[in-house]
């Protein structure tokens, strides 16, 4: 339990469970983008989680904020933390007149329901005119890791074909992790607040191909071309040295079984050399029916 009174049970983003880790970035990457489209709008945040989101987009300058979460506890701690509105509700059958939000954010949810397609309609349903969703799901295809709360997972074009069968325009966008290198001057070296924009002169070094993406980002509405900036939050490096200090630990580990099967099989192969010598001597040949006697004793 966190001091949020949240259970980090792995379903649910919590910042201050997995503050600096590279999932904390990926998190606040997304709704940073959604805080380009904030000001002036209504926006629904479904599955809004711990909150912290929809805080951002307050910050933004949105009109209102509305987050739905099927956890009361987390309903609550929304409400209590920041201040929001928050309502218990499932993406599946939103509580919400049509249109009755400018902009409508879904991160990270959809791989999570038993009806992806329904969900969908919801979330076109709820978008006003002239608005905006913005959703984020894993690309099956890159997304290695077994997730036990996912129920679906979608490939690339699998899950553009769903948004295209409902929206009039589709944007897509790519979301991935890369190694960086940066030189900072002493105070942004110390810079916690994933809030803050770094003056950062950022190029990169490696390409991925779209499909080839971790996360697929997409901007859906009428028209989608609008004015957004990319996004980038950086995570510390820990993770990388511990799966770095896994992975020597896991060769150390393979390369002494490794040599204890072959000690083993060595001292095999001299037990049955010494077997085939007994065999071969004249004592053994001698001392036969000795042992088949004793040997049909013991059978009776």
């Amino acid at each position: 339990m966190t001091s949020s009174g949240l259970e980090p049970t792995g379903e649910r983003f919590i910042p201050e469970h997995w503050r600096g880790q590279l999932v904390h970035a990926e998190h606040v990457a997304r709704y940073r983008l959604a805080a380009q489209l904030a000001e002036g709008r209504r926006v629904l945040d479904v599955a809004c989680g711990e909150g912290y989101g929809g805080a951002l987009m307050a910050t933004a300058g949105a009109r209102s904020v509305t987050g739905v979460d099927v956890d009361p506890a987390t309903v609550e701690h929304v409400r209590e933390r920041h201040g929001l509105d928050a309502q218990v509700g499932d993406i599946r059958e939103l509580a919400f007149d049509d249109g009755a939000f400018d902009l409508v954010v879904s991160f990270e949810t959809i791989e999570h329901v038993e009806d992806p397609e329904r969900s969908l309609d919801q979330l076109a349903r709820v978008r006003a005119p002239g608005g905006h969703v913005l959703i984020s799901t894993p690309n099956a295809g890159e997304y290695l890791v077994d997730n036990e709360f996912h129920v679906r997972e979608f490939g690339h074009d699998e899950f553009v074909a769903l948004l295209r069968e409902r929206f009039p325009s589709v944007r897509v966008l790519y979301q991935h992790n890369w190694l960086t290198s940066a030189i900072l001057d002493e105070a942004t070296m110390a810079q916690t607040d994933g809030d803050r924009v770094m003056e950062l002169d950022v190029t990169k070094v490696k390409g991925v191909q779209p499909r080839g993406e971790l996360y697929l980002v997409a901007l859906c509405g009428d028209d989608t071309d609008v004015d957004l900036r990319s996004t980038g939050v950086m995570a510390g490096t820990d993770e990388a040295h511990l799966l770095a200090h896994r992975l020597d630990d896991a060769l150390a580990t393979q390369q002494r079984l490794n040599q204890e099967a072959q000690d083993a099989h060595r001292r095999f192969e001299e037990m049955q050399e010494v077997g085939r010598w007994m065999r071969s001597t004249w004592s053994w040949r001698l001392t036969k029916p000795f042992r088949l006697h004793t040997k049909l004793r013991r059978r009776r």
